[in-house]
């Protein structure tokens, strides 16, 4: 798995999105059956299979829903068919900043009435 978690960070009102390829070994094939996520209020999540030369396996992507500042945890438990590892656990971390309102123009410095 890789990375091994999720880390969603960035500001409010923003698409924050994590790919976490899982692939799987050739010795230990497996099917992902089920998909959820712990608490999942603040989280979308989507597993879509991939078949490549190099190698086979899942695309977990996570997205924030969070609308709003804030920090938060969760955890996307995958249910497998293998009986070396039922269940794979993803660990979600979110630190939605606010979104930076736009900064006026800097005024131009004064002259000084001795300037001159």
């Amino acid at each position: 798995m890789e990375p091994r978690y999720a880390r969603l960070v960035g500001p409010a009102g923003t698409d924050i999105k994590k790919a976490i390829t899982i692939t799987r070994e050739k010795a230990y094939p497996f099917k992902i059956l089920d998909a959820k996520a712990r608490n999942g209020k603040d989280i979308a999540f989507d597993v879509r299979e991939f078949n490549k030369a190099d190698g086979e396996g899942y695309v977990l992507t996570i997205e924030n829903k969070k609308p709003f500042a804030g920090r938060y945890a969760d955890t996307v438990i995958l249910t497998t068919d293998s009986k070396i590892k039922p269940t794979i656990r993803v660990p979600v971390y979110g630190q939605i900043i606010s979104a930076a309102p736009p900064q006026p123009d800097p005024a131009p410095p004064k002259r000084s009435t001795n300037d001159g």
